[in-house]
């Protein structure tokens, strides 16, 4: 009785969105894969008034280049409907930071679909339960809010591509994706056929007759590559418009016990602060404003000392916690202690030798229950000061 009502209510259109698993091989590539389609964004698409398209993603969403690009085409593909962009990259940041900020940086402004761009930059090593907790979290907060997962190409990828083979980080997101029925696109697809075609060069610092130049750094698309990752996105798009019905998406038991579903960030400001920290100043400080865009993107303002012993101490009810900070120059160190046992020595370097910029790091998890971690700066070179900004949590903050 109960699989004949499931099947009535799914016949009628009525049950939630996705009653059992893909079975795409996640090891294959593939330009498109619709399994449950974007229903909800169409349906409100088609109907008019506004609709919420988010990005999530790295520095390749954050250039002005297939965010924007495919936000026109679908303003010009619907126009009944006011197409609302939501830029929710920062560069160099994967799924694991995604995690921890798209509450704040996404689901506050109640998109209806999300575009989840991280292959690039990866999941810290947290892969697997960084890309369930996001898409959790999306749908506890709306189950009618759509989800997309699009891969983008780095040079490195290029023969596993040509090979027909995922890349690294492919398998982990795309066994998500068949478990909840997230249709994915992989840009890297058309980029590698062209260039295994000979039509496309994919990195070169010049313009070359008759060929189409990807990229100047064999990561980021210059404009060219950014229209044809716009083009992909297009035929996708129409490919998957007829499919499903408008309906909330069925919320399984997750793959990972430990998935990021409760990620979230503190700011600086609410932990534990030994007397020392000075707030920053984001427009007057001068380390803070060499990339000023990531850098308050990541911190949110901060905290920062002269000196080394100063601590930071935050108590939290979860598994994992990371901390953002700017590092500078290659001998400072902090130590991180959980549960007052012995701490973890992490050393700060700054590798950037243009500008020093915003990064962050986490903590080996800890069996799931209540933690206290204190973070003290050890090795702090004369005239350099540590800045600290958001603390990355998994699980609940706790008094």
């Amino acid at each position: 009785m109960k699989l004949l009502g499931l099947a009535f209510l799914i016949l009628a259109g009525l049950a939630p969105l996705h009653a059992g698993e893909f079975n795409h091989d996640p090891k294959i590539a593939e330009e498109l894969r619709v399994r449950d389609g974007l229903p909800n964004l169409f349906a409100r698409l088609e109907a008019g008034g506004p609709v919420r398209i988010a990005y999530l993603g790295g520095s390749i969403t954050a250039a002005n280049g297939w965010r924007p690009k495919t936000t026109a085409w679908f303003k010009s593909q619907f126009p009944k409907a006011e197409v609302i962009e939501i830029n929710a990259a920062i560069s160099g940041t994967g799924s694991d930071y995604g995690a921890c900020r798209i509450a704040g940086d996404v689901l506050a402004q109640n998109p209806d679909l999300v575009f989840m761009e991280h292959r690039v930059n990866g999941g810290g090593g947290f892969e697997a339960k960084s890309v369930e907790g996001i898409v959790r979290q999306i749908w506890k907060k709306n189950p009618r809010t759509d989800i997309c997962l699009v891969y983008t190409i780095s040079r490195g990828m290029l023969k596993d591509l040509q090979a027909g083979k995922t890349p690294w980080f492919g398998p982990i997101m795309e066994t998500v994706a068949n478990a909840y029925g997230i249709p994915s696109i992989d840009l890297g697809v058309e980029i590698a056929k062209r260039e295994q075609a000979g039509s496309l060069i994919f990195k070169a610092d010049a313009p070359v007759a008759g060929k189409l130049v990807f990229s100047a750094d064999g990561v980021h698309p210059g404009d060219a590559g950014h229209d044809v990752y716009r083009d992909v996105i297009a035929r996708s798009m129409l490919t998957m418009k007829p499919v499903g019905k408008a309906q909330a998406h069925h919320l399984p038991s997750p793959l990972e016990p430990r998935c990021w579903e409760t990620a979230g960030l503190l700011a600086i400001t609410h932990a534990g602060l030994s007397a020392g920290w000075k707030a920053v100043v984001p427009r007057e400080d001068v380390v803070y404003r060499e990339d000023l865009g990531r850098t308050d993107a990541m911190l949110r303002g901060g905290v920062k000392c002269d000196h080394a012993g100063e601590t930071i101490t935050v108590k939290w009810n979860g598994t994992t916690i990371g901390f953002s900070d700017i590092p500078q120059g290659s001998e400072m160190e902090v130590e991180v202690s959980i549960d007052q046992a012995a701490p973890v020595v992490i050393k700060r370097r700054q590798t950037e030798k243009i500008r020093r910029y915003a990064r962050f790091f986490y903590l080996p998890e800890q069996a799931p229950g209540d933690h206290t971690a204190v973070l003290r700066v050890k090795t702090l070179p004369a005239g350099l000061s540590y800045y600290a900004g958001q603390v990355l949590v998994i699980g609940q903050v706790t008094p």
